[in-house]
């Protein structure tokens, strides 16, 4: 079956079957490839992620606060799908990594393994296990804080996904840090692949993963496993990887040309797959359902897809401002928002006394949050950031 997809892509876009493109495309050019929109994208991911993790997701809980019933099953539901989050930034980092790759291939004639590694040593690792000493300090002064030796062993050799695989979630902020875990073991395994196979094999290797991940899910339900040995296993999550591959590759280094209509019919329709996944097939809740296995998460992957395509543009109207700011520190958004959230719990009180009081509690934690980032993005990460430049073949981020 993957053979016959292979062959009929083969036939409509003949180029992915050479090992390079055509001279004189995007990817030969050499010029900077930054898209200011893609930071508001990352910007986006978090915000659905803290809107995860910051708004119950039983309408009971808002309705008990007198809020109308249509608003309660809104917030409840908007809750349930911002977990999804996650998959735009696996789609996003799978393909802007598979891209760059492939531009470093066509003007280097080679992939640099060891400047890749060196890049992304100094971007992740600075913050990544600067927050795991914190997290297991806080469990000295912070009463609920437990890391643990085997959980805070698991995420310093970057796999704390498969601790919570095998264990669940430990009680502290260090848990948001495995989907980190699952895109490390991505950069690890890729670039090797990028650079030894042509773009068909790549396209091999994308269809390979997508039956990978639906295999694993299938094994996995039958088994009846618990929503964590899903939600955390790197096999069952390959979806949105491949996917950010098979862009990378079928765009062939171009950017859509796609009318605003169908841009927002796009974006719409990326959220109402995230919503589908979130609401009707609850991917996130025990107990785990074939249905939700086996069509919930491709579903959830392709809104991921969809909201990527909708926003990638040439001519785009995001050029700058907060919401580029703050894509632009998201990493440091997503590691410290459940700690920003532990904050607003002790600053803001009486937090379900009526509606008002839990916005509040959100807003405060939101702001902590973004101060926290920024401390960390131009205290901790910019020099390392600075640092990484000089092993960058491809331009990737503003100029100036």
């Amino acid at each position: 079956m993957a053979t016959s997809i292979i062959d009929r892509l083969e036939i409509e876009a003949p180029e992915l079957a050479r090992p390079s493109s055509p001279r004189g495309t995007a990817r030969t050019s050499g010029e900077r490839f930054y898209h200011p929109e893609l930071d508001a994208l990352r910007f986006f991911a978090f915000l659905l992620v803290f809107l995860h993790h910051g708004f119950p997701h039983d309408a009971a809980f808002y309705t008990a606060m007198r809020v109308p019933t249509f608003a309660a099953r809104l917030l409840a539901g908007m809750g349930a799908m911002g977990a999804f989050g996650v998959d735009v930034f696996f789609v996003l980092s799978s393909y802007l990594i598979t891209e760059l790759l492939l531009r470093e291939k066509e003007v280097c004639g080679a992939v640099d393994l060891r400047a890749f590694y060196i890049r992304r040593i100094l971007r992740i690792w600075p913050l990544y296990f600067a927050f795991i000493g914190l997290a297991v300090a806080m469990q000295w002064f912070v009463p609920g804080q437990h890391v643990g030796w085997g959980a805070g062993l698991s995420f310093l050799l970057l796999s704390g996904n498969w601790w919570l695989f095998f264990k669940g979630f430990p009680s502290s902020v260090i848990f948001p840090l495995w989907s980190v875990s699952i895109e490390e073991q991505f950069y690890l395994s890729w670039p090797a692949v990028v650079r030894r196979v042509s773009q068909r094999g790549m396209l091999i290797a994308a269809v390979a993963m997508l039956v990978v991940a639906s295999a694993a899910r299938f094994y996995l339900g039958m088994h009846h496993a618990w929503e964590s040995q899903v939600w955390c296993n790197t096999f069952a999550r390959l979806d949105p990887i491949a996917l950010g591959i098979l862009v990378a590759l079928l765009l062939r280094g171009e950017i859509p040309k796609i009318g605003w209509l169908a841009r927002v019919a796009l974006f719409v329709g990326g959220l109402a797959c995230l919503g589908l996944a979130g609401n009707y097939w609850t991917i996130k809740g025990d107990p785990v359902s074939l249905s939700s296995l086996l069509l919930g998460y491709p579903v959830m992957a392709l809104g991921s897809v969809a909201l990527l395509l909708a926003v990638l543009s040439r001519n785009s109207p995001v050029r700058g401002g907060p919401l580029v700011y703050l894509g632009r520190i998201s990493y440091g958004l997503y590691v410290f928002h459940i700690l920003g959230l532990m904050i607003s719990d002790y600053t803001v009180h009486d937090q379900t006394a009526w509606f008002g009081r839990y916005l509040l509690r959100v807003s405060v934690a939101l702001a902590a949050t973004i101060a926290m980032a920024s401390v960390s993005y131009y205290g901790l990460e910019s020099p390392f950031l600075r640092l990484k430049q000089k092993f960058t073949h491809v331009l990737s981020r503003p100029g100036g």
